[in-house]
């Protein structure tokens, strides 16, 4: 009995070691959040990490604009936003917390979803869309449309176009291509986050809320992240690009864009404000297709001691390794020089 009662109160004695191993509660916790263009990618990225190096990545998709305010709040460690920051949003952060980083993580394209019954493979160009979205083209029947799919029953109905009603920017990505198409466009709504829509343009939360409102409700339209299109199987339109060829979205088309628009200075705001953003909406090239954007991880260039290297690191493995990931997803690998100029810019960030 004395030897059972010793044995009990060496056990006690011993620090527990139950959670020392790869799913230990002691490991680094990095809390990002931002675009949900880039979220199906960053819950990959998230669960590979843990395994890899027990790192937990917790990120939360509330929109590009979530993102940038967050981050310049110091309410999360890093954001993602598919638009850089502009003068203004990077004045803000200065104040708050000096210098900001811009690295891109991954090039994914914009599909434009519908829901027309008997309607297989529809084809638009950025003019007729952004003619839908400033309800000047209002019927599925337009002569607009019917002139781009010759042969096809359209459907003398009303057409609902779908936006996104939080700050977003796979609706900056969108409203930019349409903008470039569209000069009355380009003076309102014009290029933004968070547009003022016509009446009649109904606004969804998220990527997820804009896709499962064009699958359920139909004679819509809408525009979401190629990622979002797969996961719900929804149709989604052929587009004319700049070349006047139709293009879908897929990892070449979207490769073809980036390597396009990466041969173009980059002297208009916001991407002249960083050393690596770029716009790759309306670029040249027969197989470019006409929608694509990038999601950046921003965070303030002087971080903690304590999780400022866990972050620089987890970035560059999602930036290398993590790219093996990216075309099971439907985005496109950042291109081998955007790589190596990513890792050349974490190497700057310091720790305090």
């Amino acid at each position: 009995m004395r030897c059972l009662l010793l044995l009990a109160l060496l056990v006690f004695a011993l620090p527990f070691t139950g959670g020392c191993g790869k799913g230990s509660s002691n490991a680094p916790r990095i809390s990002a959040g931002g675009a949900t263009f880039v979220d199906p990618l960053m819950q990959k990225w998230s669960g590979e990490y843990k395994k890899a190096k027990n790192v937990e990545i917790d990120y939360v998709a509330k929109g590009s604009g979530y993102g940038i305010s967050n981050v310049t709040s110091r309410n999360i460690d890093f954001g993602c936003s598919d638009t850089p920051m502009n003068a203004k949003e990077i004045e803000a952060a200065k104040t708050a917390g000096g210098e900001v980083v811009h690295v891109p993580v991954t090039i994914g394209a914009v599909a434009v979803l519908y829901n027309l019954d008997g309607v297989k493979d529809l084809k638009l160009n950025g003019e007729v869309l952004a003619d839908i979205y400033l309800k000047k083209v209002t019927k599925w029947n337009n002569p607009a449309i019917a002139k781009l799919n010759p042969g096809v029953a359209l459907p003398d109905k009303d057409i609902a176009p779908v936006c996104r009603s939080d700050s977003s920017g796979t609706t900056s990505i969108f409203t930019e291509y349409l903008s470039k198409r569209s000069s009355e466009f380009a003076k309102a709504p014009g290029t933004s986050k968070s547009p003022k829509w016509p009446p009649g343009v109904d606004g969804k939360q998220g990527n997820d809320g804009v896709a499962e409102a064009v699958k359920n409700t139909p004679n819509t339209i809408g525009y979401v992240e190629l990622a979002y299109a797969k996961k719900s199987g929804i149709a989604f339109a052929t587009l004319i690009n700049k070349a006047n060829k139709p293009v879908v979205p897929d990892a070449t088309t979207v490769t073809a864009a980036v390597d396009a628009a990466m041969k173009v200075k980059q002297d208009k705001e916001p991407y002249s404000l960083h050393s690596l953003a770029f716009s790759f909406t309306d670029a040249d090239g027969d197989d470019a297709y006409p929608i694509v954007g990038a999601s950046y991880a921003i965070f303030f260039k002087k971080l903690p001691k304590d999780k400022g290297p866990v972050i620089v690191e987890f970035l560059k493995w999602a930036t290398s390794d993590g790219q093996a990931f990216a075309t099971e997803l439907d985005y496109a690998p950042l291109p081998a020089d955007l790589t190596k100029k990513a890792a050349e810019l974490l190497a700057t960030v310091t720790f305090e």
